[in-house]
């Protein structure tokens, strides 16, 4: 007995001095971000970090377009194709091996145009035609071009590369490659039947875009402002994809893992236990007061366990169960398939009659009608709720004060918001009855 508990006190006192020196590290490097200004980004304070449309392809399209307000005309365009070419035509070491003809990215760049957002057409019935092209860039006579679909966190839409592979045999002369880009380089999965590197190509911010930007920072050497927008943003594809000094302290954090592996491993046991003790805790309080609050009209259920994909409440109307329709709030573990910071709305959970949503003014977005964020406390620097933000956790986690802030102002925020779209949604039910009954 008394060996054992001289065995407990050994492990948490190295538990202790393990989370110190980690502490240590942090410290430095946070320090070192200080400094360096690198905790400053223009798209991390304006929330702007993952936005696929607004964020990166806008910048990236704007740097693309040779009309574009950086001022370098086409020089963007040219080592961008200089960049295709390097990683899709390499030189052949002996005759036996094949390579992609560098033609395949050929533009008369001078007079090249680029849309973002470029809207083909409205979906067909089994999504092989329509629908809108990320960044598509073309030459004056519609000879050649590049299209660009942009991948940051959102999932590929059924049949997506091929409405776009079909779209250009329509309207181009010669076949166009498709640029998949990715944080990482990952795989397509909607282009069965396309062939890569003949119909479709695979790039990643991690390397090519990185490396184009680089040498467009080069080329904007005399324009200030330039360079340093193009600076920022390359901190923010570093951030996204673990480049940044954060990186380097990981691997000093490792290192001091490898030499207390026991005391590490019991850390990560309880790590997950605590973040999610906090963000159940609040769950479990908010679906009370909806409850106190909604209870005599509405069923409220917590759904999934506090740590999974899309944990979340839902409230059902009583008079109307058994029709998939419900109030939501997700997802409390900070993961969600479309969306991971915390969101309401109204769940459509078989995804059937959008038009009598529509009818009855609710926005649809696949299974979510009306969807809007919870704005973060007051006090913390992001503007949105994440249950997967470590630093969210840490900031709840001190302060008692902050969580019943928290559960108070979502809490009323969402009865404000059901007191308000209640009757839409009664004549909404009423109508989908009547619907399934004739």
């Amino acid at each position: 007995m008394i060996k054992s508990t001289i065995e407990e006190k050994t492990n948490i006192s190295t538990i202790k001095n393990l989370l110190e020196n980690v502490n240590i590290i942090q410290n430095k490097y946070d320090d070192i971000a200080e400094i360096t200004g690198e905790k400053f980004n223009i798209f991390s304070v304006l929330n702007l970090t993952s936005n696929e449309v607004r964020t990166h392809s806008a910048f990236i399209g704007e740097l693309l377009n040779v009309k574009g307000s950086h001022g370098l005309k086409d020089v963007p365009l040219k080592l961008f194709i200089k960049i295709l070419e390097e990683k899709f035509s390499p030189p052949k070491v002996d005759e036996s091996e094949t390579s992609i003809g560098a033609e395949r990215f050929n533009l008369i760049t001078e007079t090249a145009l680029t849309t973002v957002e470029k809207n083909i057409s409205r979906l067909n019935e089994d999504k092989t035609e329509g629908g809108r092209i990320d960044i598509i860039i073309q030459d004056k006579n519609k000879t050649n071009g590049l299209v660009i679909e942009n991948k940051i966190y959102a999932r590929e839409q059924e049949n997506q590369l091929i409405r776009y592979h079909n779209y250009c045999k329509e309207n181009f002369s010669k076949e166009v490659p498709i640029l998949y880009l990715t944080l990482n380089g990952s795989l397509p999965t909607s282009g069965l039947g396309l062939i890569e590197k003949q119909h479709y190509f695979n790039i990643s911010y991690k390397e090519d875009i990185i490396n184009w930007l680089e040498l467009c920072v080069k080329e904007a050497s005399d324009k200030p402002m330039l360079r340093e927008a193009i600076k920022q943003y390359i901190y923010l594809i570093k951030k996204l994809t673990g480049q940044t000094l954060n990186k380097k302290m990981g691997e000093e954090i490792q290192d001091l893992i490898l030499k207390n592996f026991l005391s590490a491993e019991q850390i990560v046991k309880e790590f997950e236990k605590i973040k999610y003790k906090i963000s159940g805790s609040i769950r479990t309080r908010i679906a009370d007061n909806l409850i106190l609050g909604l209870g005599s009209k509405y069923i409220v259920t917590k759904r999934n366990n506090v740590g999974d994909t899309n944990s979340g409440i839902w409230l059902e109307l009583k008079e109307y169960q058994n029709l998939g329709i419900y109030f939501g709030i997700e997802p409390f573990s900070g993961k969600g398939n479309v969306r991971n910071e915390l969101f309401f709305g109204v769940l459509n959970l078989n995804d059937k009659d959008k038009t009598i949503f529509e009818n009855h003014n609710f926005k649809c977005t696949r299974w979510w009608r009306d969807v809007d964020f919870f704005e973060n406390h007051e006090d913390f620097k992001n503007n949105r709720i994440n249950f997967n933000d470590s630093e969210f956790i840490n900031f709840l986690g001190k302060d008692q004060t902050r969580q019943d802030e928290l559960v108070e102002k979502i809490s009323k925020r969402m009865i404000d918001f059901i007191n308000y779209k209640e009757n839409s949604l009664i004549n909404v039910c009423k109508e989908v009855i009547s619907k399934n009954n004739n």
